[in-house]
């Protein structure tokens, strides 16, 4: 869908992707879905469910296998992280 939208065949798009980027179109969207993910995950109350169909996920339990496979950790646990990270506790 993205490469008819460019005007390019996805052949075309994937050889692109890979000369300037070093990775195929598809591993280029799911790196900007996880960041997306992350950010939402970090900066709003959303619930992971919320994440997942606000990201165009149909399902919200693939899009915690998705994020899982790419970032080591359920949705829930990178936003325990983050909210770790960002609590006055564990400042020094």
């Amino acid at each position: 869908a993205y490469a008819q939208r460019l005007g390019l065949t996805a052949a075309h798009l994937n050889r692109l992707c890979r000369q300037h980027l070093g990775s195929s179109a598809l591993d280029v969207i799911h790196q900007r879905l996880v960041l997306e993910a992350k950010r939402h995950l970090t900066f709003t109350t959303l619930s992971a469910k919320q994440v997942a169909l606000t990201l165009s996920f149909d399902d919200p339990a693939y899009f915690a296998r998705f994020f899982r496979q790419r970032t080591g950790m359920t949705p829930l646990q990178y936003r325990a992280l983050q909210q770790r990270r960002g609590s006055p506790e564990s400042r020094p």
